[in-house]
């Protein structure tokens, strides 16, 4: 009996370490690297044929909007998010774009280098 409650107690305790050093993910990661996308130029079918489905759909001021999203959760510890949403004009053209991160990688290379408007 006493065997058994020290299994048990084993058992409970490596269930725990585990649940606390777990990690959840929502939606599909992709390249940080958005300097393909051109105002005025970039078409919804390439930006579906590179990204594939958005996460997200939407309307922006009446404006349809895609986004693509990567949000990975701790329980214990850092979590990371990174975004790009997409503004389409009626020709079903980028009208505007929007990327943001929380991954380290990503802000150390943003807050380094900052984008100038296209």
């Amino acid at each position: 009996m006493k065997g058994m409650i020290e299994i048990i107690r084993k058992t409970i305790m490596v269930a725990a370490c585990m649940a606390l050093t777990s990690c959840v993910t929502r939606g599909s990661g992709f390249s940080s690297d958005y300097s393909w996308i051109k105002k005025g130029q970039t078409s919804q079918q390439e930006v579906s044929r590179r990204l594939g489905d958005p996460f997200l759909v939407g309307y922006s001021s009446g404006r349809p909007t895609w986004t693509y999203g990567f949000y990975k959760y701790r329980l214990v510890g850092e979590s990371h998010t990174k975004e790009l949403t997409f503004y389409w004009d009626k020709a079903g053209m980028v009208d505007n774009f929007v990327f943001k991160s929380s991954f380290p990688e990503d802000r150390q290379k943003m807050l380094s280098q900052p984008k100038l408007e296209q």
